[in-house]
């Protein structure tokens, strides 16, 4: 690795995306870092995404394939790069100019992964909402890790909001059962280096039509592949610590919070209500994973919204907790209507 300036690959991928794509590769060029290379990948667009990458010509590594979905591309593009650290940036998301400049003084060898905040923005490019997820300033893995063993998970930002050290994306092993890049190596990054979180916004990511529409879909299938996609990646984790000879004990359950979710929203996409069991066991969950009194008392609202409401009711509270655009345009609405005319 460079002792100075580790060479950093931003991988973008793109599928009919043609309406984001120039602002995307140009926040990425426009980084003021001397060791950079930017690969493009494009997915089988069917728009004019291609026709604006190769504008670029030699400043970018393109490359055109066959559609094959996001994470095939992302593999694709993760074989062409040569950084030390590796950056997945979708390809309707931004950088911030001086994003590099930060996150680069944290770049050393223990580092596994730099993670930091993103501002929501619409399709425009507005901002419509404060930047997520809200993170504590951190250069230690230990409260990650304590977290994946208590709730399956921890607190972190979408791909765009993450750079890795290359070789938490090497030897991976099957991903048959992912459909995202990052699945797995961001619960395995924790456990072989030091994560970083910078508690401020170094990047930009949209909101809009064709990303929303996989949130507000309420379905039992859907349900039922967030949970598999979860416990496989749970899963997945364990295999990894022990081909990497990692020093920790994983011991997996059915009963963590965000898989009792699922199964009560699967439950109100077939038009029933959850059963008590069900909703107790997942307050249970919610205590043993939780510490903060509201976000408890939060969590028994929802719960007891989802048994008592009728069935349309249920339907909207559901889709509600499943779409992440859905507390930006409340809160919008809310300060609408309280704002005085001028």
């Amino acid at each position: 690795m460079h002792a100075e300036a580790p060479l950093i690959s931003i991988i973008i991928t793109c599928f009919n995306y043609e309406l984001f794509i120039r602002k995307c590769i140009d926040s990425a060029l426009q980084q003021k870092y001397p060791n950079l290379e930017v690969i493009v990948v494009d997915d089988g667009s069917t728009d004019g995404s291609w026709q604006r990458i190769q504008e670029y010509q030699d400043r970018i590594i393109a490359l055109r394939t066959e559609n094959r979905g996001a994470l095939g591309c992302s593999l694709t593009g993760f074989s062409l790069s040569k950084g030390d650290f590796v950056h997945f940036l979708d390809a309707d998301d931004i950088l911030l100019p001086d994003a590099l400049q930060h996150i680069a003084t944290h770049l050393r060898p223990d580092v596994s992964k730099v993670q930091f905040m993103l501002l929501p923005i619409d399709h425009t490019g507005n901002p419509i909402g404060d930047a997520f997820p809200q993170l504590a300033a951190s250069e230690s893995s230990l409260s990650l890790i304590q977290s994946i063993h208590r709730r399956g998970y921890y607190n972190t930002p979408p791909t765009s909001g993450n750079v890795y050290r290359r070789d938490v994306y090497e030897n991976l092993g099957d991903l048959s059962y992912e459909r995202a890049i990052d699945g797995v190596p961001y619960l395995l990054a924790p456990f072989v280096g030091n994560v970083v979180s910078i508690a401020r916004p170094l990047g930009k990511y949209r909101i809009h039509n064709a990303n929303l529409s996989s949130f507000s879909t309420l379905t039992r299938e859907r349900m039922n592949g967030y949970v598999d996609r979860f416990q496989g990646r749970l899963r997945h984790l364990v295999k990894l610590i022990d081909a990497r000879g990692l020093r920790y004990e994983m011991t997996l359950r059915d009963d963590y919070g965000y898989v009792l979710e699922m199964r009560m929203l699967g439950v109100v996409a077939s038009g029933r209500r959850p059963d008590w069991g069900l909703a107790s066991s997942y307050l249970s969950a919610v205590k043993r994973e939780h510490q903060g009194v509201l976000r408890r008392i939060m969590h028994v609202a929802f719960t007891l919204g989802l048994i008592v409401l009728p069935d349309t009711g249920r339907q909207r509270l559901a889709r509600f907790r499943l779409d992440p655009a859905q507390f930006q345009r409340v809160r919008k609405r809310l300060k609408q209507s309280l704002s005085v005319p001028q």
